[in-house]
């Protein structure tokens, strides 16, 4: 029975033991075949796996690029070597290479990003690591690490790469780049993906001005490409920017190309990039790349007129030949002085320094030892060329308005002088700095054409301008003049001179004493530009020089203590009967000043034409630079003009006519007349009134070069 027992109870265990036996328990089965329950080391399946594969790839790839592109300073342990150059005072620039950061190679090459709009939110740093670590699929990494520089080009709009070996640089060409870029989402700050080229920079993608109403024709073209090319060596060339490859159908914008993406200097009008061209006569709007102002203070460069000299002027030729006379100067009534009794007094005379014979202005700096001029250049352009002028005359409401307008005449026969190789030289004023230029005298010629063509245009649109300016007003001068703006009234007189007229013969007749004051600031005006030249402006020129801020009042007390040197305070010469005329310096300078005013508003084409007042006067012309407006004349160039030359003679008609009523000015005028008369004062040599460097007070430069 022991047995019997045994035996069953090893069946039941062995049941237990194994479920899928016959003998198990149905429950038993049932609760083998659950699956154990989970313990905490189990991972729970995410539900988004694509989600955490995304995070997971944004938190690897942004770890990298944090570390690698940023700021390195170096360890004290690494500076130290250079801490004790530097106490030593042994440390060279060579001792720092070791520890900077940065690829120490050269680059040779540069390949641009039209990032466009973008440029300007890129961060350097972001672009870098996206350009190291974001195209490694794209290109190889043994090519990205000659990519050694990073630039933004916020003019251009583009971003540079700076690359140091040619096979990076050509296999990088034309290649389509990743950069990661920022942007501000619905759901907050965001990065995308941009994809740029990387393309070699183009000759035509510097800087540009435009030229929105276009040209007319072909004539046009050239001669702004000529004038172009004299006045800046990095223009290229100009081109429509819309043009049909089949046809050749062009549209109206053209545009002028600059070697470069900087503005070149010659662009500028003292701190203002040029907005204005004229040429033919037309006023050309222009906008340069990345420029714009939205005042209608426009800075405008006259392409009309050559580029001004920087010398004193020289007659050469007698000029009286070469014009068409239409009226001659009316003779001044000569003042006889009482006979005196050599016994009442003893006469003292100044010791007079006789002047040098040389006709041959100094060289200016930079043309030590070469000549002005070619030996016959004068000769060729008298032979080829005679410049007269019209006078025409509008009345409206009481108030007439004149302009004398050049007649140039070209001459085809009798020439005996070839112009190949002659020149003359001038001074090119570069915002308010002069320098020296070199001007063929064929260029002088193509110039006198221009101004031919200019005139005609003049003579027709005379009537519609001074009905204009007699209707539309754009500046109140007496305003200006009672503040004190004489750069502003420079850039009106430049701009609006039929209008400039009428306001000063206005001021003249109605308000003396703020004419006055006008004529005044122009003398200083030109005096102080003749020192510092055109750089600074008036207002700063005035207070360094006299140490004050220019007002009204402080310039009439000025012109009570401003005086001349000795020798040069009065001009003497003798008369025939033993008399002496004599002229303060100050008198002569004052009707130089307003001379050369009467020229700008009613001679405008001649004030602005170089190559017009060189055939006029048969000499060079000197000039004095302005701030941000057209040059003056030198003293000498005025007197030249003024003494010497027909044209001059229509200026001396309309100063007898301004002060007509003005005793002293007739005086002035009188005794001017008769000194130039008597030929024994040469009065268009007499050098430029200047202020002095260091103190408050005039001097004469007999040397000026400008």
């Amino acid at each position: 029975r022991r047995a019997a027992a045994d035996a069953q109870g090893h069946d039941v265990s062995s049941a237990a033991a194994n479920p899928s036996s016959p003998g198990a328990d149905p429950s038993s089965r049932h609760k083998a075949k659950q699956p154990p329950r989970p313990t905490d080391k189990t991972t729970p399946i995410t539900d988004d796996p694509w989600g955490r594969f995304a995070a997971e790839r944004a938190a690897a790839a942004k770890a990298p690029r944090t570390k690698d592109v940023g700021a390195h300073r170096p360890s004290m342990a690494d500076l130290r070597p250079l801490l004790a150059k530097h106490a030593a005072g042994q440390l060279t620039f060579h001792d720092t290479l070791p520890i900077q950061g940065h690829d120490k190679r050269e680059v040779i090459g540069w390949l641009h990003m039209a990032t466009g709009q973008l440029t300007k939110s890129l961060n350097e740093d972001a672009m870098m690591s996206s350009l190291l670590h974001d195209n490694q699929s794209t290109v190889d990494g043994a090519i990205l690490v000659d990519v050694i520089k990073c630039e933004r080009d916020l003019k251009n709009r583009v971003v540079r790469w700076g690359v140091a070996s040619m096979t990076a640089l050509n296999r990088l060409e034309g290649v389509t780049m990743k950069l990661r870029i920022n942007r501000a989402g619905a759901k907050g700050a965001t990065t995308t993906f941009e994809s740029f080229s990387m393309d070699l920079p183009h000759a035509l993608d510097g800087f540009y001005l435009d030229i929105p109403n276009g040209l007319q024709g072909q004539l046009d073209e050239r001669l702004l490409f000529e004038a172009m090319s004299r006045l800046e060596p990095r223009f290229l060339w100009g081109s429509y920017t819309s043009v049909s490859a089949t046809t050749g159908l062009a549209g109206s914008r053209y545009r002028l190309h600059f070697l470069g993406s900087d503005i070149p200097s010659s662009m500028l009008v003292g701190d203002r990039m040029v907005e204005e061209f004229v040429l033919r006569g037309r006023c050309l709007r222009v906008y340069g790349r990345g420029w714009f102002f939205r005042d209608h203070q426009l800075a405008r460069i006259n392409l009309d007129g050559p580029t001004p000299p920087n010398n004193p002027p020289r007659v050469l030729h007698p000029a009286e030949s070469t014009f068409l006379k239409t009226s001659q100067p009316k003779a001044a009534k000569k003042q006889k002085a009482a006979t005196r009794d050599t016994t009442e007094f003893t006469e003292v005379r100044r010791k007079k320094v006789p002047r040098s014979s040389n006709t041959q202005p100094h060289p200016p700096q930079g043309l030590v030892g070469r000549p002005w001029t070619s030996p016959n250049a004068f000769e060729a352009l008298a032979e080829r060329w005679t410049v007269g002028y019209t006078y025409h005359t509008l009345s409206d409401d009481d108030v007439s308005s004149t302009t004398i307008i050049p007649a140039p005449e070209a001459h085809v026969a009798d020439l005996h002088h070839d112009t190949a190789g002659e020149f003359v030289t001038c001074m090119n004023i570069d915002a308010g700095t002069p320098t020296a230029t070199v001007v063929p005298l064929d260029d002088l010629l193509a110039e006198l054409a221009v101004l031919d063509a200019a005139s005609h245009l003049a003579v027709s649109a005379h009537q519609a301008e001074v009905e204009a300016a007699h209707t539309d007003s754009h500046f109140d001068m007496a305003a200006l003049v009672n503040a004190v703006r004489v750069d502003t009234l420079c850039g009106h007189l430049s701009s609006h001179p039929v209008e400039f007229g009428l306001q000063l013969h206005h001021l003249f007749a109605h308000d003396r004493p703020t004419f006055e004051l006008f004529v005044r600031q122009r003398l200083l005006h030109r005096w102080l530009r003749a020192t510092w030249g055109g750089t600074s402006s008036f207002d700063r020129l005035y207070t360094q020089t006299f140490g004050t801020v220019a007002s009204k009042v402080h310039i009439v007390e000025l012109f009570v203590s401003l005086v001349f040197p000795d020798d040069h305070e009065t001009l003497t010469t003798d008369t025939a009967d033993g008399d002496e005329l004599s002229l303060s310096r100050f008198d002569f300078e004052l009707v130089l000043a307003i001379a050369e005013v009467l020229l700008a508003v009613h001679g405008p084409l001649f004030f602005n034409s170089e190559a017009a007042l060189m055939a006029t006067t048969g000499a060079l012309v000197g000039v004095i630079a302005s701030h941000g407006a057209m040059r003056c004349l030198s003293s000498d160039t005025m007197a030249t003009v003024l003494l010497t030359t027909q044209l001059g003679s229509e200026l001396w008609r309309l100063l007898e006519e301004v002060y007509a009523s003005d005793e002293d000015m007739q005086r002035i005028l009188a005794t001017l007349y008769d000194m130039h008369e008597l030929g024994k004062c040469d009065l268009t040599n007499l050098g430029q009134v200047q202020v002095h460097e260091a103190a408050p007070k005039l001097v004469v430069n007999t040397t000026y070069q400008c």
